[in-house]
């Protein structure tokens, strides 16, 4: 058998998107926490490779379809005194960018396709240590080709 999917070569191609204000990071720059980083889109280090099916393709039975979601958190800024929403309205600006920017890029490296783009806890967000963050998670579904 030979496989022509790799999970790493979208997280990366993701890592390479170009979002204005934005770090997006990569499968091996994780940390425990963001310390005074901010506005950064990071691999989520629990699930964050979810619904992997493995099925025949439509376009011959030798080869199968590999779906999966690669899902992330968007970390906008850590949530301190004074006015909780002082950042809301441009953590929606930046989450706009991100939208736009992962719609755009229809054919990542690696991907046959990077369908749906789901949204979901917009509001604080934990890193790994505990620190409290406005932010959200994004999730996104792949569709790579496994040749048998």
């Amino acid at each position: 058998m030979t496989t022509t999917f790799d999970i790493l070569t979208v997280a990366d191609s993701i890592s390479k998107l170009s979002i204005s204000g934005v770090v997006i990071k990569d499968a091996d720059q994780l940390t425990d926490a963001l310390g005074l980083e901010f506005a950064v889109l990071s691999p989520r280090p629990d699930q964050f490779i979810t619904g992997l099916s493995i099925r025949p393709a439509e376009i011959s039975e030798r080869n199968m379809d590999v779906r999966y979601t690669l899902n992330y958190t968007y970390f906008h800024c850590k949530i301190g005194t004074g006015n909780l929403f002082a950042n809301y309205s441009n953590m929606l600006t930046n989450l706009a960018l991100i939208i736009k920017a992962l719609a755009d890029d229809a054919t990542l490296a690696g991907s046959i396709n990077s369908g749906n783009i789901r949204i979901s806890q917009i509001g604080p967000v934990q890193d790994p240590s505990g620190n409290y963050y406005h932010g959200c998670g994004v999730s996104i579904d792949v569709l790579q080709f496994l040749e048998t």
